[in-house]
């Protein structure tokens, strides 16, 4: 009996230390960032293409004049 107390005392601490561990959550927060930026890009592409292009078309425009 003695022995499973200090198993799950063991397992207990293992999974407590596992949650409190903090290594690698920049990266992972990183990558949620980027995954949201890329998905916000795929969102609004017709309108970012069209200020992209209305913005060359002004450059190319006010460079001729």
């Amino acid at each position: 009996m003695r022995k499973l107390c200090f198993k799950v005392m063991w397992l207990k601490n293992k999974i407590v230390n596992a949650i409190k561990d903090e290594a690698g959550m920049g990266v992972i927060e990183i990558a949620i960032i980027i995954l949201v930026l890329i998905a916000i890009g795929f969102l609004f592409r017709e309108k970012i293409m069209q200020l992209v292009n209305e913005l060359l078309d002004k450059m190319s425009v006010d460079g001729i004049s």
